[in-house]
């Protein structure tokens, strides 16, 4: 439990206030929080609050002024400034080296900026940093999300990919380079990206995913299981999703789709799957057609890729790698809850809008997640 008088108080550098005509105007993210001060209090309290004082501390120094200023007084008003999310606690443990508060320092301004009192900016970076993660793909979004997840901090990676670099691979999967061509990808991706984080454990396994046991072999002991794969097309989401509910890993996955990037998370106990989604959709005749005749397709012809697969066009996997790292970070550090759970959200190139494509809940009696 929080007790008020055990911190030191901070406005938070990301927030810069401006003292302009007996108002105080505190700048946020597109917007301004306006602070009456006709007789200057809110300002030197606002000056006192820089995370050297103790409440006690800053009520003395704040009644050398204005004697009426009371303890209980600078409690409610630092109370209704943590509630607005303008201050944070400038005597919070630290748990981080020198190094890793250097290397991450940007990463930390975006975190000061969802910090309170009870919880640090360094708190929800360590929160990240030892989120156990797995990703099954090393393609065009895997080779994206390899880079930011290295780059954002996490340290607990396992990859999976079977395929070997090709030519047509590096319009977009920016791990690789044509020297890498015929090397397997995760010995190549793992090579690159250990000399830009050596503090990260990588674990590479060199797998063709064939089964929903194969996909809780590599999700048991995570804690997310991030899933960049497409093959076999019409199998391999509900391996995915079996795999990683019977394993207890939130899932987040989507895909590239011609002219549109699309993502869903599953979170297991708490939403519904995959297989509550498809259970509980209108039957749309021609869509069941269509993907069974795909399906006799696939069976025949293992591998067969489909029309829409053969277009990958790199802004929109650059745009799906953005939408899959930002709800890691939602689901890791719980700054925010996660914008896809239970739901598939879809970007369009024809106007870069991101919306709601379809919604499902958790069905009872599923027979992959079912209800407790």
């Amino acid at each position: 439990m929080l007790v008020l008088d055990d911190v030191r108080p901070r406005i938070k550098r990301v927030f810069p206030a401006f003292p302009i005509e007996q108002t105080i105007y505190v700048q946020r993210c597109g917007e301004v929080v306006e602070i009456d001060d006709a007789d200057g209090r809110a300002q030197l309290l606002l000056e006192l609050l820089d995370g050297t004082r103790t409440l006690v501390e800053v009520q003395r120094e704040l009644a050398e002024t204005f004697p009426d200023s009371s303890l209980e007084d600078v409690r409610t008003t630092v109370q209704q400034l943590d509630q607005a999310g303008l201050i944070e606690d400038g005597a919070a443990a630290v748990p981080l080296d020198a190094y890793a508060q250097e290397r991450w320092k940007r990463d930390l301004g975006f975190y000061e900026i969802y910090a309170d009192l009870a919880t640090s900016k360094y708190e929800l970076q360590r929160r990240l940093r030892q989120c156990r993660v797995a990703l099954l793909g090393l393609g065009g979004v895997g080779s994206h999300l390899l880079y930011d997840l290295m780059g954002m901090g996490v340290e607990d990676l396992r990859v999976v990919d079977f395929d070997t670099v090709e030519l047509s691979n590096l319009n977009r999967q920016i791990l690789y380079s044509e020297a890498d061509i015929g090397r397997r990808k995760t010995e190549a991706a793992t090579e690159r990206v250990r000399g830009f984080n050596s503090r990260a454990r990588i674990e590479a396994r060199p797998l063709r995913l064939a089964s929903p046991e194969d996909v809780r072999a590599v999700a048991d002991g995570r804690d997310v299981v991030i899933a960049a794969v497409d093959q076999p097309k019409m199998q391999v989401a509900n391996w995915v999703n079996e795999g990683c509910v019977a394993a207890g890993a939130t899932l987040l996955t989507g895909g590239v789709d011609l002219q549109r990037s699309f993502f869903y998370t599953v979170i297991p106990g708490q939403t519904g799957c995959v297989e509550c989604w498809r259970s509980g959709a209108e039957a749309d005749p021609v869509s069941t057609a269509i993907s069974a005749e795909m399906e006799r397709i696939e069976a025949r012809r293992p591998g067969e890729r489909f029309g829409q697969d053969l277009a990958a066009f790199g802004p929109l996997v650059t745009a799906q790698t953005a939408c899959l790292v930002n709800e890691l970070v939602r689901v890791a550090t719980g700054i925010a809850p996660p914008v896809a759970a239970g739901r598939m959200m879809e970007l369009r190139f024809e106007d870069f809008t991101l919306r709601e494509a379809e919604r499902w809940e958790r069905m009872p009696g599923c027979r992959v997640c079912g209800v407790d």
